[in-house]
């Protein structure tokens, strides 16, 4: 299904951050949206202004998104969440406030307007199991995540997958299944930066690197799925613009154990990456992700070459 989204306003709440301002430049940068992003910009110093596209539309602050959308909610295309306050900080309230009820709150607005909405889940929802796109809530309330960031977004998909089922539910609602991304535009983030970008900047500049110390565990413990923010964005604004709903895992189909992005990362900067072990969290914390599936996308004509890590560490700044 398509939609006629030529001129179309495009809220991006969490715009100025790794994903929604690389979502946010491929909109604004073909002319397929007016872009506005809802987002905090913090110090100055910490550059996160930096992502900020130059063709936008408007900027909100959270404070006035709901009123902003109260006026706008005509030309309103979509509405795109992306915000992950909380994540980082290790505040639960604040990572359920905006992985659960912030969506909550959207949700029911464009229910309410019927405006299209998607969001930004995360493949730890899947915990151990395998990744399993079916929007079917029985299904969703069996995945047993073991990080507080996976349960978050794993409470706000089955909410929206019992909704779903509701003839007062979005015309169309999307939830993306992010692997672990990396990618130019997240040295705001600082020690929570991606491993990739940390470690590239680690060689670089001659500085230990921070990592888990799994030498009790298997390499592959540590595995993940790393996805260019590029080609992530790509598969998103193709999926949003031609109207699909229902949940896409979005990566590159591969897992790379630590060893293997160490390695790579020498490889490419020609320079030792020193290691500065840390304690991990709790065993079951550590476990690897499963690899995204790619066959929901290719099932609806979606097209992204998604890179190998060593190429994407090559497009890094």
């Amino acid at each position: 299904m398509f939609m006629p989204l030529q001129g179309r306003k495009f809220v991006i709440v969490g715009g100025a951050g790794l994903i929604g301002s690389a979502v946010a430049r491929q909109l604004a940068e073909d002319g397929s949206a007016d872009v506005i992003i809802c987002d905090t910009i913090g110090p100055v110093c910490a550059e996160k202004w930096t992502c900020l596209p130059a063709n936008l539309y408007d900027i909100w602050t959270p404070q006035d998104l709901l009123p902003h959308l109260e006026r706008a909610w005509r030309d309103v295309g979509a509405i795109m969440l992306f915000a992950d306050a909380g994540h980082r900080q290790g505040d639960g309230d604040a990572l359920f406030e905006t992985a659960y009820h912030l969506p909550r709150r959207l949700w029911d607005f464009a229910a309410a307007k019927q405006r299209p909405i998607c969001w930004a889940s995360t493949s730890q929802v899947y915990g151990d199991r395998q990744s399993d796109g079916r929007a079917d809530p029985h299904v969703i309330a069996t995945f047993k995540p073991t990080t507080p960031f996976g349960r978050a977004k794993q409470a706000f998909d089955l909410f929206a997958a019992r909704q779903g089922y509701s003839p007062n539910a979005p015309p169309i609602s999307t939830g993306f299944r992010l692997s672990s991304v990396y990618g130019a535009g997240e040295d705001h983030k600082g020690d929570w930066a991606s491993l990739p970008t940390r470690a590239l900047n680690a060689a670089r500049n001659a500085n230990k690197l921070g990592i888990w110390d799994l030498s009790s565990l298997s390499d592959v413990a540590g595995a993940r799925d790393w996805v260019h923010v590029e080609d992530a964005a790509s598969a998103i604004v193709q999926v949003t613009l031609q109207g699909h709903g229902g949940f896409f895992d979005i990566g590159s189909g591969t897992l790379y154990a630590p060893s293997q992005l160490l390695c790579s990362v020498e490889a490419m900067t020609g320079k030792p990456v020193h290691i500065d072990p840390i304690a991990p969290p709790r065993a079951s914390q550590v476990s690897p992700l499963p690899a995204a599936d790619l066959s929901h996308l290719e099932a609806c004509g979606i097209k992204v070459a998604f890179c190998e890590l060593a190429a994407g560490l090559n497009r890094q700044p």
